[in-house]
C-alpha cells in the first residue's frame, strides 16, 4: 500500500501560498461578507485621553472656552463643506451640544467627574466616527470615556433597539487635575462651554465614583477588543498606563493560559493578539533582563515520515532537483501559468483577499518580497518571458512577507546564458538608479560558485542571484542561495526525498497543473527549530518595543514632557521597567517615517531569519523553548507534508474553472480528537438538493467523544434563492448574528433521525399531526418527516421542502460537501450587496475611529494621527468603500477625517452602482472533503469570471469534468 505513515500532526492552517486564496476565499465568503456584515456597529465613544499633569494650579479667574481646531496636513487646503465634499460632511449643521448635567469631585491623585450632554441629529456622523471631543481650557481633563449601562444595553438588545439608532444623550466620565473649577467644552459641529464647580466628598463616595469611571473605561476597552474592527493597541496601552498610575487592576478578559501549540501558532503567524499580549505583559511585569550566556537548546526530536512501496521510476521536473528540502515549493510549470496568477492579482490591486471585500489596511504582503528582490517587470517580460523561461517557481524557508522573509524566485531557462546576461544587465541598471540609497552589487564566493548580491544598507533591497543547472534563483537569503547550490549537487534536494516522490506519484507531471504546491516535513520542522522560534520571539518584542516607544513619547508629550529620555519615561511609567534591553545587543530608531533595527534593517524588510546567526541565548529563552519542545515531543511527535494543486480550465463567456486538490493532515489530532471523532463514515448517498437552493451543505456526523449516544447520521443545510419580503434589511444590534441567521432563507436538517437537530427540549417534544414542533423562545420550527428532521425559522419553507425530501446516490464518497451557485444571477444579489456595503462602511468608519481616539487621547493633530498609526501598524489606512480619506472642517473650523465615499449618516442609502466584490467574479463553487484514516483529501472547483483584458492569455485546456480530475488517468493506490 502506498501511503504515508500515520503521523499527521502538521500545521494545515498555514496559509503560506497566494494560490490557496483562490479556494479559501470561496470557503469564507459567507461568514466574512454575510454573517459579519449584517450589522452596523456604531463607533466607540472617544475613549481615554492622557493629559497635562502640570503641577501649577489653574487661575481662579474663569477663562473663555478653548478653541479646538487641530492642524491640517502640510500642504493640504481645508475648505468649508461644499457640494464637492463627502455627503456626510455637508450634513453637519451649526448646532451646539446641549449640556444637561456636569459634576466634578476633587481627589488624589486626580479628581473624577462626568458630563451628560445631548447631540443634535446633524452630529450623527461625528458621533459614529468618535469625533465628538471633550476638553477644558487648561487641558486638565484626562481619559474621558462614554459610560454605557450594561443593563441598558441588555434591554436594548432584548427589545431590538438597532445600532444605527444610537441615543442622542451621552454621559462622559473623566479624570482631571487640580481642585479649581473647570471650564468644560464639548465639541460637536459647534462647541458648548460650561463652568463646573469642583466638590469635595467623603473618601468612600469618591472611591465609588472612581470605580464607576474605571468600569466604564474597561468596558469600552473590552468591547473594542472583542469587536476587532481595528487593532486596539491604544486601548491596551492606556489601560495598563492608567491602571498602574492609580493602583487599579487592569483586568484582561481575553482568554489566558493558552497551550504551547496555540502560543507557537500565534508566534509563527505574528497574530495581532500576540502583540497585545506582549504590550500587556511588558507594561504589567516589565522586561526580564538576563545575561546571554546559554547555548542554543536542543532541537525537537521528530519521528521521521516514511513512505512504503514507492515505485522506483517516477518522473520529476528538473527544477525540483535544485530546491532545498527545507523549502516550500510553489511551481507554476510554465511562464503562462505564473502570468495568469499575476494578472489575477492585478485585477484586485495585488491582494487576492480583496476578491471578497475591500480591507481597511493595505499591507502589500504579497508583493513586498518581489520589491525586496529588486525584480522589475515590464509588459515586454510578460509577452516574451516564455521564450527564455521554461518553468517558474517560488521557494522559501518561511513566509514572513510582512516582516522579512527567507524566500526566492526560481526560473528554469530555455536559453540559460542569454537569460543570465539579460538578468545581470537589469540588476546592474537597477543598482545604478538606486545609488543614492547606497545600492551596491558585490560577489560572494561559495566553494567554486559565485553569488551576486545586490543590496542597500537598510535591507530595503536584498537580492542574491545565483545560477546552477539552467536554474536561476533570486532570493532574499544567503542561506537559501548556498543550499540551492548544494541541492543542485544532490545534497539535501527536495526531489530526492521520498515524500516528494510520493506526491509526484499521486500528482504526475502529465497533469500539467497550473499551480503545484508542496510543503515538506522539513519546512515545518525548520520553523520549529530553536533558531527560528527564539528569533521570532525577539522580532515580536522588537515590533512591540517600537510601538511602546511611540506611545510612550506621545503620552509624555501630551503631559508636557517633550524632551524626556527613555530612562525618564521608564521612571514615570510611560514605558515598562527594563525597557531597552535587547538580548542581541541591538537598538532601533526612526529614519524618516520608518523604524529601523540596527541588526535587521527597516521594519517590514528585516534580514531573513536563516541569515541571522544565533549562538547564545538567555536562560529565559532556553526555558521558553524547552516548554514548547516538551509539548511537541509528548503530543505531536511528527509532522506530515502538505500538497495542494490547482488547474485552470476555460469554460465560456470569460469564465474559467480553477480546480483544486489538496492533501491535508490536521495538527494536534490528539488535542482536537473530540472534534475529529464527530465525523462519521463517508457518505454513499446524499439528500437531493431541492429546486431553488442557491447553496447547500452536507456532512456525515456522529456524537463522537462529546455525545457517544448520538449515532452516525447525515447533516444537511441549504439556502434558498428568494428573499422573504418580511426580512428587515436595516442594520442589527449586538444580536445581529442571530438575526442574520433568521433572515437568511435557509434550513438545517438531519437523516436518519434527529441527530444534532435534537438539541433543544422545546424542539424535541412530540410533533403535531403534520410533523411540527415549535420553540417560542427562538421562534424556530422543526419538521420530522419520513426519518428527516429539519429546522427553519419559516414553517412554510419546511412545508415546501416536504415533496423533495429524498436520497440519491453519490458519484464519489465524501464526508463533507459544499456547493454554492452563481450568486450574481440570484434573488439574493441585492441582499448580499446591502450586507457587504454595511460591512465595508463600518470598516471604513473604524479607521477614523482609531484616528480620533489618538487625537482625543494624545492631543495630536489629525494628520499626525494618521502618520503615527500607519507607522505603528506598519500598514496604510485605506477606505474600504474605495474612497479617499481626507481632512475636512466642521462648521466651527475643527479639522476632522472623513471619506469621500461615505453615504449620508442621517439617511444612508445603498449606492445604485455598488456591487459586492465577490459578485463581480464568483460564478460557482463546489467542495468535497474526505477523511481517510488520518489525512484529509480536499477536492473541488471555483468558477471565476475574468475581465476581457485578463483573458487575453496563452490558451489552456478545456475543462473535461470530474471524471479525469485528480491524478490524470492513473489510478492511485490506497
Amino acid at each position: 500500500m502506498n501511503r504515508f505513515s500515520q503521523s499527521n500532526k502538521i500545521f494545515t492552517t498555514l496559509n503560506i501560498l497566494v494560490c490557496t486564496v483562490l479556494f479559501i476565499t470561496a470557503l469564507n465568503w459567507g461568514t466574512s461578507c454575510l454573517a459579519q456584515g449584517n450589522r452596523y456597529v456604531p463607533p466607540l465613544p472617544p475613549p481615554p485621553t492622557p493629559a497635562n499633569p502640570a503641577t501649577q494650579k489653574p487661575p481662579t479667574q474663569q477663562p473663555s472656552a478653548p478653541s479646538y481646531t487641530g492642524q491640517p496636513a502640510v500642504g493640504t487646503t481645508i475648505d468649508a463643506p461644499t457640494d464637492q465634499q463627502p455627503v456626510a460632511v455637508t450634513e453637519l449643521a451649526n448646532s451646539q451640544p446641549m449640556v444637561l448635567k456636569a459634576e466634578a469631585y476633587a481627589g488624589q491623585p486626580y479628581g473624577v467627574g462626568k458630563v451628560t450632554f445631548r447631540l443634535s441629529a446633524s452630529d450623527k456622523m461625528l458621533d459614529r466616527t468618535g469625533a465628538i471631543l471633550i476638553d477644558d481650557v487648561q487641558q486638565r481633563i484626562l481619559y474621558p470615556v462614554v459610560s454605557t449601562s450594561a443593563f441598558k444595553a441588555f434591554v436594548e438588545n432584548l427589545v431590538g433597539r438597532r445600532n444605527n439608532e444610537p441615543t442622542d444623550v451621552h454621559t462622559v466620565w473623566f479624570l482631571f487635575q487640580g481642585e479649581a473649577p473647570l471650564t468644560i467644552s464639548v465639541f460637536g459641529s459647534q462647541q458648548t462651554a460650561i463652568n463646573v464647580p469642583v466638590e469635595f466628598v467623603r473618601p468612600r463616595q469618591f472611591d465609588r465614583r472612581v470605580k464607576q469611571w474605571w468600569q466604564s473605561f474597561n468596558r469600552v476597552v473590552d468591547e473594542q477588543i472583542a469587536s476587532g474592527d481595528y487593532p486596539p493597541i491604544l486601548h491596551v496601552y492606556l489601560k495598563n498606563l492608567i491602571g498602574k498610575r492609580f493602583g487599579l487592576n487592569a483586568t484582561d478578559n481575553r482568554k489566558k493560559n493558552l497551550d504551547p501549540l496555540t502560543q507557537t501558532f500565534q508566534l509563527m503567524f505574528d497574530v495581532e493578539s500576540l502583540r497585545l499580549d506582549t504590550i500587556n505583559d511588558l507594561m504589567t511585569r516589565g522586561v526580564q533582563t538576563q545575561p546571554v550566556d546559554q547555548p542554543l537548546p536542543a532541537p525537537i526530536n521528530w519521528t521521521p515520515v516514511k513512505v512504503d512501496n514507492l515505485p522506483p521510476a517516477i518522473k520529476i521536473e528538473p527544477m525540483a532537483q535544485c530546491v532545498p528540502e527545507e523549502c516550500f515549493y510553489l511551481r507554476f510549470g510554465t511562464w503562462g501559468h505564473q502570468l495568469w496568477l499575476k494578472r489575477l492579482m492585478e485585477e484586485f490591486g495585488g491582494d487576492l483577499s480583496r476578491m471578497i471585500q475591500a480591507r481597511g489596511f493595505r499591507y502589500r504582503i504579497q508583493s513586498k518580497f518581489l520589491d525586496q528582490l529588486a525584480l522589475e517587470n515590464s509588459g515586454f517580460d510578460d509577452l516574451f518571458g516564455g521564450r527564455l523561461i521554461d518553468d517558474v517557481a517560488v521557494i522559501g524557508m518561511d513566509t514572513y512577507f510582512d516582516t522579512g522573509s527567507a524566500i526566492g524566485v526560481m526560473l528554469h531557462a530555455k536559453a540559460s546564458k542569454t537569460l543570465d546576461i539579460r538578468l545581470r544587465a537589469k540588476r546592474a541598471a537597477f543598482a545604478k538608479r538606486h545609488t543614492k540609497m547606497g545600492a551596491t552589487i558585490q560577489t560572494i564566493k561559495f566553494g567554486e560558485h559565485s553569488i551576486e548580491f545586490l543590496s542597500t544598507p537598510d535591507n530595503r533591497y536584498r537580492s542574491f542571484y545565483v545560477v546552477a543547472k539552467d536554474c536561476h534563483l533570486f532570493t532574499t537569503s544567503l542561506t537559501i542561495a548556498k543550499r540551492f547550490l548544494e541541492s543542485s549537487e544532490d545534497k539535501g534536494s527536495l526531489a530526492k526525498t521520498e515524500e516528494f516522490r510520493f506526491a509526484r506519484f499521486n500528482m504526475p507531471l502529465e497533469r500539467d497543473d497550473t499551480i503545484f504546491v508542496f510543503v515538506s516535513t522539513r519546512f515545518f520542522q525548520n520553523l520549529l527549530t530553536p533558531q527560528y522560534q527564539i528569533e521570532l520571539r525577539r522580532r515580536n518584542r522588537i515590533a512591540t518595543d517600537m510601538i511602546l516607544l511611540e506611545l510612550g513619547k506621545l503620552a509624555a508629550n501630551n503631559e508636557g514632557h517633550r524632551t524626556m529620555s527613555i530612562d525618564d519615561m521608564v521612571r514615570s511609567g510611560y514605558l515598562p521597567q527594563g525597557f531597552g534591553y535587547r538580548p542581541d545587543g541591538g537598538d532601533f530608531k526612526i529614519e524618516g517615517d520608518q523604524w529601523r533595527d540596527s541588526i535587521r534593517g527597516l521594519r517590514g524588510f528585516f534580514a531573513p531569519i536563516p541569515d541571522l546567526p544565533l549562538e547564545k541565548v538567555t536562560a529565559d529563552e532556553v526555558q521558553w523553548f524547552n516548554e514548547r519542545a516538551a509539548f511537541f515531543a509528548n503530543s505531536i511527535q511528527s509532522l506530515d507534508p502538505m500538497l495542494v494543486v490547482l488547474k485552470r480550465f476555460e469554460l465560456k463567456d470569460n469564465v474559467e474553472r480553477v480546480v483544486f486538490d489538496a492533501r491535508l493532515a490536521p495538527f494536534g489530532a490528539e488535542k482536537y480528537g473530540w472534534l475529529m471523532s464527530m465525523l462519521g463514515p463517508p457518505l454513499e448517498k446524499q439528500v437531493k438538493t431541492p429546486p431553488g437552493d442557491i447553496a447547500s451543505f452536507q456532512a456525515s456526523m456522529k456524537g463522537g467523544n462529546m455525545n457517544p449516544q448520538i449515532p452516525p447520521h447525515q447533516v444537511f443545510a441549504g439556502v434558498q434563492d428568494y428573499i422573504n419580503p418580511s426580512i428587515d434589511m436595516n442594520p442589527s444590534s449586538r444580536m445581529g448574528l442571530f438575526r442574520t441567521l433568521k433572515e437568511i432563507p435557509g434550513y438545517l436538517g438531519s437523516w436518519p433521525g434527529p441527530g444534532y437537530t435534537n438539541w433543544m427540549p422545546a424542539l424535541g417534544g412530540q410533533p403535531d399531526a403534520l410533523g411540527y414542533t415549535y420553540s417560542r423562545l427562538l421562534k424556530l420550527w422543526r419538521l420530522q418527516w419520513n426519518s428527516f428532521s429539519i429546522l427553519a425559522f419559516d414553517q412554510q419553507r419546511l412545508e415546501n421542502l416536504k415533496p423533495h425530501l429524498t436520497l440519491v446516490d453519490t458519484q464519489r464518497r465524501a464526508q463533507i460537501r459544499l456547493k454554492v451557485e452563481d450568486l450574481s444571477q440570484s434573488a439574493l444579489k441585492d441582499w448580499a450587496n446591502t450586507v457587504n456595503y454595511r460591512r465595508a462602511w463600518q470598516t471604513s468608519v473604524s479607521n477614523i475611529q482609531m484616528l480620533n481616539l489618538a487625537v482625543q487621547q494624545f492631543r495630536i493633530s489629525p494628520e499626525d494621527a494618521r502618520l503615527v498609526m500607519q507607522r505603528m501598524l506598519d500598514a496604510e489606512l485605506v477606505c474600504s468603500l474605495g474612497g479617499e480619506y481626507q481632512l475636512a472642517k466642521t462648521p466651527s473650523g475643527r479639522a476632522i477625517w472623513v471619506s469621500s465615499k461615505w453615504p449620508s449618516f442621517l439617511n444612508p442609502m445603498l449606492p445604485p452602482n455598488h456591487v459586492a466584490p465577490f459578485l463581480t467574479w464568483f460564478r460557482g463553487f463546489e467542495l468535497e472533503v474526505s477523511k481517510a484514516e488520518t489525512q484529509f483529501s480536499v477536492h473541488g472547483f471555483l468558477d471565476i469570471e475574468r475581465s476581457e483584458q485578463a483573458t487575453q492569455l496563452p490558451s489552456f485546456n478545456v475543462f473535461e469534468g470530474f471524471g479525469n480530475l485528480f491524478g490524470g488517468k492513473k489510478e492511485k493506490s490506497e
